[in-house]
């Protein structure tokens, strides 16, 4: 199909769907439709710059969902609901004269009864998932799941809850390569004896069978927690405490394996173009969850920043062996989006400014699930407490990239593979004991003590962990001017009897001269201790904060770092040196300036520094522009520059017709490669149920070796009644 039939193809449904809506007034309450219609077309131009060899490819895909679902009432707090999504995606591809044509088919039928008061609930849900792959080089696939999912509840006033569920899922294709059931329990209780004591206990079951190799594991887990707070002498004193039990058991057949769950003890998340480095990865709970549809706040798609490479971690609390990292997402990915992500892992013993992480290997493409929204990225076993994994935001030069304008990562999960040639069962134990403790000693004085215990048992492994962290800490007001926090902890950890013993110590003192200046000096550290080796990591930072005129901020930073890593004689010292300003001469200009020079004085002199300038100006409420100019430098390694440049232009952002204009142009100085993005587009609401969408991406991609051109149309059509 032409990219000039486009027009014609998407003006006619658009036409024939406003006549329908003048015509006819469908308002029935309780039956929902929606349409999306997607047209894709790429041209790609790629000239050999060595050969002179030019190659021509094209990709067009259409891509079509209905989506249609109606509920009534048939009795007070008695409900039934029925629908079905139906998802048609054809995609033609043409390179140097050889012409491949796919198509995926989805169809999710279901049906639901639901029975909601205020004291019970219950449900029956019927749900049928079948995909169909047709490729003209390969067999065509079919892949379906029928699930059976109920529910029961009970809310008593001032009694324990009850949640109740039971789902069973059959999973099979064609040809006959998986054929599995899958029956899930779930049993959960809540109960608040009074408003400061609280009991939680829950139970889950998952049985499977995977019926081609008789093979079928029995995953059985119990989780109590009981948790306590409350404040004393007019809430001078708080108290907060809590006890978690989980207990797991894995059966399995023998003749097979299974993939065991590990344990997380913290997301983490960075957007950072030196992975194997620092700065360290920032705590991100949503990862961890257990939410795997929720937006964890990482966009790996066209919205995500495709200049800085994306890191995405676990801290696990304990060294843990790995082999597989899923990464969950929010959206349904085509097969050739899905396998345009390349998969960094790395592991590293810690996670602070100087950690250094280890490159695994790399996983390119990863599996990406036929029915559940994810990355399945499969790699040797690793033995570590961090972990992470790197890849790069879709890239608008991807042909059909135009069409996954985001892609939120929701969840990561970590696991191992258990032979049951080794063993038929595995039992894990995990407790968790925290106390805290906060007394305010007075107006300018406040004093608390934490206490974390976390142990950990497995079998028949006789793994036992252990880790006990006592904190002490402290904030005072000494006047108007000056104020300080203190804190000191101690950390016991013991794996299989190899004891360590690590020190956390900070103190910072601030001072408040005027109103425009204020100065911070923080003094830090780590000692940690094992049997026969020992650690040693402290910094002094002193951090000069000022507001200069109005508009105009800056900081400077500088500080000295002292590391003596484990097993290690060699001694490291740095010297730091940040500054930065922000400045905003008018308020529609901003600047943002920041540097960094971190200067190594032993074992060996070398300088890493990282410039980043970043300008913001807005003329007009209907145009904006961003510039950016980012300069990294590290030892034995080339200097990396990257300018971005983007100019948006919105004629009519509030109107029923929008147009908008993006410019970008991104210039990667150690690869010599420019990449620039031309995109106009509109968003136009053609009725109240009606909505279209078209952009076009002129994309061009130059390096030392070769020059990519790719020119992408997407245009896209809702209707939604």
């Amino acid at each position: 199909m032409r990219r000039d039939d486009s027009l014609f193809i998407w003006l006619l449904p658009a036409v024939i769907s406003l006549s329908i809506s003048s015509a006819i007034n469908v308002c029935a309450e309780g039956v929902n439709f929606r349409t999306e219609l997607t047209y894709t077309s790429s041209d790609v131009d790629n000239t050999n710059k060595t050969t002179g060899e030019k190659t021509k490819s094209n990709f067009y895909s259409f891509d079509q969902i209905y989506n249609f679902d109606l509920s009534k009432t048939i009795y007070p707090y008695l409900t039934f609901a029925a629908g079905t999504l139906f998802e048609l995606d054809n995609q033609t591809s043409k390179t140097a004269g050889t012409k491949i044509d796919t198509e995926e088919r989805l169809l999710i039928p279901f049906v639901q009864l639901n029975l909601n008061n205020p004291l019970y609930r219950a449900g029956i849900q019927y749900r049928r998932t079948q995909r169909n792959n047709q490729t003209p080089n390969g067999p065509n696939t079919e892949n379906v799941r029928d699930e059976i999912n109920t529910s029961l509840g009970w809310l008593p006033s001032e009694l324990p809850s009850l949640d109740l569920r039971y789902s069973y899922f059959h999973t099979y294709n064609d040809p006959k390569t998986q054929d599995e059931i899958q029956r899930l329990l779930y049993l959960a209780s809540e109960y608040t004896a009074w408003e400061n004591l609280s009991f939680d206990y829950s139970y889950n079951r998952r049985d499977t069978d995977d019926r081609l190799t008789n093979f079928s594991t029995l995953d059985q887990t119990h989780f109590g927690r009981v948790e306590y707070s409350n404040d004393f002498l007019d809430r001078l004193l708080s108290l907060n405490t809590s006890y978690r039990i989980e207990y797991n058991t894995l059966e399995f057949s023998s003749g097979g394996s299974s993939e065991v769950a590990r344990q997380r003890s913290q997301g983490l998340f960075s957007l950072d173009n030196t992975p194997q480095d620092g700065p360290a990865l920032q705590p991100n709970g949503a990862l961890i969850d257990g939410d795997v549809f929720a937006s964890a706040g990482i966009d790996i798609g066209l919205g995500g920043d495709e200049t800085t490479l994306t890191n995405i971690g676990l801290d696990f609390g304990f060294t843990t062996s790995v082999d597989e990292i899923r990464i969950w997402v929010d959206r349904r990915l085509s097969t050739v989006i899905a396998n345009s992500f390349s998969w960094g892992i790395y592991t590293s013993p810690d996670n602070t400014n100087n950690s250094t992480w280890t490159l695994v290997t790399t996983v390119s493409p990863a599996v990406f699930g036929d029915f559940e929204n994810r990355f399945e990225i499969a790699f040797p076993a690793v033995t570590t407490r961090f972990i992470k994994v790197v890849t790069t935001p879709l890239s608008p030069a991807f042909p059909g990239a135009g069409a996954f304008p985001n892609i939120f990562v929701t969840e990561m999960q970590a696991f191992i593979t258990a032979s049951t040639e080794e063993q038929t069962k595995t039992t894990s134990t995990d407790q968790y004991y925290d106390l805290s403790l906060r007394a305010r000693l007075s107006e300018k004085t406040v004093v608390g003590y934490n206490l974390n215990l976390t142990r950990q048992e497995t079998d028949p492994s006789n793994d036992e962990r252990t880790r006990l962290s006592n904190d002490l800490y402290m904030s005072h007001v000494f006047n108007k001017i000056f104020s300080t926090n203190a804190n000191v902890s101690r950390i016991d950890t013991s794996e299989n009897n190899d004891d360590t013993v690590s020190y956390t110590y900070s103190a910072l003192l601030r001072g408040n001269y005027l109103p425009t200046f204020q100065q911070t000096l923080t003094f830090s550290g780590t000692n940690e201790k094992e049997e026969d080796d020992s650690s040693n990591d402290f910094s002094v930072v002193l951090r000069n904060n000022a507001n200069l005129y109005r508009g105009w901020s800056a900081f400077v930073d500088s500080g000295f770092n002292y590391n003596r890593p484990m097993a290690s004689d060699t001694v490291e010292k740095n010297v730091l040196v940040r500054l930065g300003t922000n400045v905003e001469p008018h308020q529609k200009l901003t600047f943002n300036l920041n540097y960094q020079l971190r200067k190594e004085v032993e074992p060996e002199k070398a300088t890493n520094s990282d410039f980043n300038l970043e300008a913001f100006f807005i003329p007009f409420r209907t145009l904006s522009l961003n510039a950016r100019l980012n300069v990294t430098q590290r030892k034995n390694a080339k200097t990396r520059t990257l300018q971005n440049y983007i100019v948006n232009w919105s004629p009519f952002p509030d109107g029923t017709l929008q147009f908008f204009f993006t410019y970008t142009e991104t210039l990667r100085s150690e690869e010599n490669v420019r990449q620039r993005t031309i995109a106009p587009g509109l968003n136009w609401t053609i009725g109240r149920h009606i909505f279209l969408e078209m952009t076009y991406n002129i994309v061009t991609e130059e390096s030392n070796f070769q020059k990519v051109e790719v020119n992408t149309f997407v245009s896209k059509l809702r209707i939604i009644f």
